[in-house]
């Protein structure tokens, strides 16, 4: 028989045994006898203060009064109650007040004793702030019929039954260091290899693949098990180093992808969720299996979220964050869900670009066209007046070179989107641009004359070409928009590592609800008017992508009737 079996062999019984004693003696032996005693005392002080109650001998008539006197020579809790259940006298109120108790007319022992039945109810009072054991029965007082109902505190008792049990617990905790002495001195060696064993198991599931002790020092009967442990071991460790490669390329895979990935329990919280999802829900570091609904913000697709789990949901495109995200889920055949966060707001922007430009190129087109049509087919009519006819060709012609600088305008933002310009660096004194640019515009345009002046001078790094293109532009706003007489004035000044160019006017003004979109294509603060004056829609916006390619950036200023002043930045070149 080996030392294990006879470990077993002694150990069951004893363990068995000290089991049995603790259930046994601790339980009902300790408690019953204590309790039945407490019992058989209330039965006596309630037939003696029935007594004394029924007789009415030396008490005073008032129920309050009575309670808080039988209290007094019994020790116990003495309460009179109406037979409707109101509380006419107890004698743990203090100062006998029982105006504000409620009925006790639903009180077990209250209604064993109306309908003549004796049973004792243990039950923690409120009142008296401990648990008490009632009694009750019906007798008379001052004429009329009254339950008498006492109550006995059980806190002598509980401390009794806690003795006891104590020494119970007591008798059962010897009896276990015997029975671990005894083990001890039978199978120490056992015990050991056991306990060493076990703790290399423990950490060899914590993933500590040398902590099993040699086999050689285990005790004869555990040699072969640590045998097996340690090629189990070995073999663990080879194939953790696998799973754990494995896992780490999987996880940098997921997270370097753009496409937001969020894996779901059956009970919608969040087992793995990558970067890109990170980012698009604005979570920084998400809690282990933290719900989904608790990292969302956005209603619809918090919704869509917790419904993925449980039904197959067709992919919704969610608005967060001035994001558009295109979201699908897929239910696992174990549970839950994978959700994948596709952002598709470069799509959407673009798409709306594409319609913007379509419908406003289409109507710019059009204008045109039908007002050529239209003069054309009346000249084809052959009775037109000569001077109806000069004027006809007139519009035509003016027509023409609208649509001409439509085109141009067009040309030229196609080029820049799509990075067909090329920019050019190079020092550009800004001061003698501007003028080549308005000497330009001057010879174009000769009807609405204004004054011209240019302050300060520097030089940028930046494209000459373009800087002349943007100048041109916001000249040709500037005359467009500025009645005659009236001033355009260019400010060049140096701010820091850049250079700031403004170009301002005292012309009508832009209000200040479309001072934001001025740069937008085909945008017109007044479409008949600026149709009138020849303009495209075009010229600002090609501003910005200019001064945009040269590194810069361009931003307004205007009010209604005081002019407006259209400023941009360019790298400066130091000492120019």
């Amino acid at each position: 028989m080996t030392l294990r079996s006879r470990y077993l062999l002694f150990s069951i019984p004893v363990l068995i045994g000290a089991l049995a004693a603790i259930v046994l003696i601790g339980g009902p032996i300790v408690e019953t006898p204590l309790l039945d005693r407490e019992g058989e005392r209330l039965e006596r002080e309630l037939d003696l203060a029935e007594s004394v109650l029924s007789t009415g001998v030396g008490l005073s008539p008032d129920p309050a009064v009575v309670a808080l006197e039988l209290a007094a020579r019994l020790g116990t809790r003495v309460t009179l109650v109406a037979p409707d259940g109101t509380v006419l006298g107890d004698s743990g109120v203090p100062g006998g007040d029982v105006t504000n108790m409620a009925n006790h007319a639903g009180r077990p022992e209250i209604q064993a004793a109306l309908e003549g039945r004796d049973e004792m109810v243990r039950r923690f009072s409120a009142t008296v702030g401990e648990e008490l054991v009632y009694g009750a029965v019906l007798t008379e007082f001052a004429g009329g019929p009254v339950v008498l109902r006492l109550g006995l505190s059980l806190a002598p008792v509980q401390g009794a039954i806690e003795s006891q049990r104590r020494l119970v617990y007591l008798v059962a905790a010897l009896g276990l260091l015997l029975l671990l002495g005894g083990a001890s001195m039978l199978a120490r060696g056992f015990t050991r290899s056991t306990e060493s064993l076990e703790r290399g198991v423990h950490a060899l599931a914590d993933g500590a693949f040398d902590s099993l002790p040699p086999s050689e020092n285990l005790s004869a009967d555990l040699q072969p098990l640590g045998q097996a442990l340690e090629r189990v071991a070995g073999e663990f460790r080879g194939r953790m180093r696998e799973l754990e490669g494995e896992r780490a390329e999987v996880l940098a895979l997921v997270d370097s992808i753009a496409e937001g990935v969020i894996a779901l329990t059956v009970d919608a919280r969040v087992f793995r969720m990558n970067r890109a999802a990170r980012d698009f829900l604005e979570v920084t570091q998400p809690v282990p299996f933290a719900p989904i609904g608790t990292l969302v913000r956005n209603p619809g697709l918090r919704d869509f979220l917790e419904e993925s789990v449980l039904l197959p949901l067709p992919p919704r495109e969610f608005e967060m964050g001035g994001r558009h995200l295109l979201t699908s889920a897929h239910l696992l055949d174990d549970g839950g869900a994978v959700i994948t966060l596709l952002d598709v707001s470069e799509l959407r922007r673009m798409e709306k670009i594409r319609r913007d430009f379509v419908a406003n190129a289409s109507h710019e087109l059009k204008t045109p066209l039908t007002s050529m049509r239209g003069f054309a087919e009346t000249l084809l009519d052959g009775d037109t007046p000569e001077p109806l006819q000069q004027e006809f060709l007139n519009s035509i012609r003016k027509n023409t070179i609208r649509l001409q600088n439509l085109v141009d305008d067009l040309l030229d933002l196609s080029r820049l989107e799509a990075g067909a310009w090329t920019i050019v660096e190079e020092e550009v004194e800004v001061a003698p641009v501007a003028r080549e640019a308005w000497k330009e515009i001057g010879l174009l345009d000769t009807e609405a004359p204004i004054r011209f002046s240019i302050q300060g001078d520097g030089v940028a790094l930046g494209d000459s070409r373009a800087l002349q293109q943007i100048f041109r532009n916001l000249f040709d706003n500037a005359l467009r928009f500025t009645p005659e007489g009236g001033s355009l004035e260019v400010t060049i000044e140096p701010r820091g590592p850049e250079l700031r160019v403004s170009v301002r006017d005292d012309g009508v003004g832009i209000p200040s609800t479309s001072l934001p979109r001025i740069f937008e294509r085909f945008y017109r603060v007044d479409a008949g008017r600026d149709r009138g004056a020849g303009g495209t829609g075009l010229g600002l916006a090609i501003v910005r992508h200019l001064v945009q390619s040269m590194g810069g950036e361009v931003g307004a200023q205007s009010q209604l009737g005081q002019g407006t002043e259209i400023h941009f930045t360019l790298p400066r070149v130091e000492g120019g």
